[in-house]
């Protein structure tokens, strides 16, 4: 049943409700006219049958004055009322129904005693019909004569119809006459009363269906009128729907909310059409970025590999270059021990020569202890010499360190360039590189100095001792000369005191130079010190800049990822834009 009222286009909407809004004032107008027209039927018969009623009772009255007057017997004047509301009886006991009096087509006037005794009747006159009711028991007989002596009134009861078995209410209006105490009544069929009604509801049916049909062509005018615009958005939108935006404009002129919705989705294409375009544009732009970021990422990424791989060597570079300066160091730090002991001992020639010096101006008494004092110089100067020689020796692996050192700044700061070069390639991606490129390059820098600092200090130190040794050999010569002179004699004492003179100014300015070269063999030590601190901070630099170039390198090869989904989406979104036809 439901889906009966279950329609699928608006065309077969309008109609129904437009066929329901007319049909049911029609309807409800038909039925009303119908049953107000049958009620005042029945109100109009009712009264016809009490006017009936009344009008034999009036009649009896008259009748009655002539009894009373004497011009007739009761039972002429009986028989006259009986003639005159039914006719005259027949031969087999019955009389005719009056068509004078207009009670229906089965309506008469019928008289009845208080005992129920039919007085006046079409077909049982003579009968007793007191005990007489319908198929529901109701005995209404004795109704009608109750009624009747109570003032008159309607009683009304289920009766057939003449020569069927088909029940219909009957009507009856009751009165008893004050005369000669007959219950007068007056019956019909309601139905005989309704007949003008049901010629009422068949106008009305007839009119309602002609309004129906004209309404039906109306109607469907209408809808058609309503449904056809309607009917071309639905199309155009399923084109729509579809992807196909190419079709025309529709051009609807009513300006109601059909023509208004034409409009909006008139507005709508154009709008999807704009949108469409634009984003089509917009993704191969995306897929044509996507593409020079990749390319980009990529670049980047290759030249984030290669500082990465130089500040690998440098790191390999930094951390040979801090071993060495260790090595440096350690080397070092012996140095200025021996040279601390060489000064002690150069302080202690000092001492002696002046203490030969004193002993040879104590006289020639003194050559025995003289000569033993030189043999312990002879001893000690030539323990110096060897000293000298191994701080010349070590003076000398000093200046070989100092050259690696040299080159390996050399090769730290060509690095360094290197990767400030590469970091320049790889632009906002490699300021960072540059900035510790350029610490290292200035690490670099700073170790070249120290570098030329302590070349020209081991120089000095290398000068030094080369006068020294020549002082010592030459003051070893001499000792050798004055001992071989005092052996030999006394009277080269002289000349021996002369010696030791040179010698004790010899020995002098070798203390004085070990002096200088204790003091900068310690200025060494502090500035290989810092060289070994600076090759471990650039060192920490370079594994810092290291790890930021490994990460950078993920972090490119992640942009890349990222760029190469963002170009499959700007395709996937290109095809998506495919399926619309503009």
């Amino acid at each position: 049943m439901k889906s009966l009222f279950q329609f699928r286009s608006i065309k077969a909407k309008l109609i129904a409700f437009s066929l329901l809004l007319l049909l049911i004032p029609l309807i409800i107008l038909g039925f009303s006219s119908y049953q107000q027209s049958k009620a005042n039927l029945e109100t109009v018969g009712k009264e016809n049958l009490r006017n009936s009623v009344e009008m034999t009772i009036a009649m009896i009255e008259q009748f009655n004055q002539q009894v009373e007057a004497g011009n007739l017997s009761l039972e002429e004047a009986q028989e006259k009322v009986k003639i005159a509301i039914l006719g005259e009886k027949d031969s087999e006991g019955k009389r005719p129904i009056n068509k004078e009096i207009k009670l229906g087509d089965n309506g008469y006037i019928f008289v009845v005693d208080q005992k129920g005794n039919s007085i006046a009747h079409p077909n049982i006159e003579g009968s007793n019909v007191w005990d007489e009711q319908d198929d529901s028991g109701f005995k209404y007989m004795q109704e009608i004569i109750a009624v009747g002596n109570d003032g008159g009134g309607f009683v009304s009861y289920e009766w057939a119809l003449p020569n069927t078995d088909q029940l219909e209410e009957k009507g009856v209006y009751t009165e008893t006459d004050p005369y000669w105490g007959w219950v007068i009544g007056a019956s019909t069929y309601l139905m005989d009363f309704n007949k003008p009604a049901e010629s009422i509801l068949k106008l009305t049916i007839i009119v309602i269906a002609i309004a129906v049909i004209v309404g039906i062509f109306v109607i469907w005018q209408y809808a058609s009128s309503m449904a056809k615009p309607i009917n071309r958005v639905a199309q155009a939108m399923e084109q729509f729907a579809q992807g196909d935006l190419s079709q025309d404009s529709i051009s609807i002129r009513s300006k109601d909310e059909i023509g208004k919705l034409a409009n909006a989705m008139n507005q709508m294409q154009q709008k999807l059409k704009d949108m469409i375009h634009n984003i089509a544009q917009a993704s191969d732009l995306i897929n044509t970025s996507s593409k020079e970021l990749t390319q980009s990422a990529n670049e980047v990424n290759m030249g984030a590999e290669q500082v990465a791989i130089t500040m690998h060597e440098l790191a390999s570079g930094a951390e040979g270059q801090a071993h060495h300066s260790n090595e440096l160091t350690s080397l070092m730090e012996r140095f200025t021990a021996d040279l601390q002991e060489t000064n002690q001992h150069g302080a202690h020639i000092h001492q002696s020569s002046v203490e030969v010096l004193a002993l040879t101006n104590e006289g020639s008494q003194l050559m025995t202890s003289s000569n033993s004092q030189m043999v312990k110089i002879d001893s000690i100067v030539q323990n110096a010499v060897e000293k000298v020689k191994n701080l010349d020796a070590q003076a000398q692996e000093i200046s070989k360190l100092v050259v690696v050192i040299k080159d390996i700044a050399d090769q730290t700061n060509l690095l360094a360039l290197n990767a400030a070069i590469e970091a320049a390639r790889a632009g906002e991606q490699g300021k960072g590189f540059a900035v510790v490129a350029d610490e290292v390059r200035k690490l670099a820098e700073q170790v070249a100095f120290s570098v030329n600092d302590i070349t020209s200090i081991v120089t000095n130190i290398q000068q030094d001792f080369d006068v020294v040794t020549t002082s010592l050999e030459d003051g070893y010569q001499e000792v050798k000369e004055g001992t071989n002179q005092i052996k030999a004699t006394s009277e080269t004492f002289n000349t021996i005191s002369y010696s030791i003179n040179d010698v004790v100014e010899s020995v002098k300015l070798i203390s004085t130079n070990l002096s200088k070269v204790t003091e900068d063999g310690r200025k060494m030590n502090n500035s290989i010190q810092e060289i070994a601190a600076v090759a471990e901070e650039s060192a920490a630099g370079v594994e810092q800049t290291t790890a930021t170039t490994e990460e950078t390198s993920s972090s490119m090869d992640d942009m890349a990822g990222k760029s190469a989904q963002l170009s499959e989406l700007a395709l996937q979104l290109k095809a998506l834009i495919a399926q619309f036809k503009l």
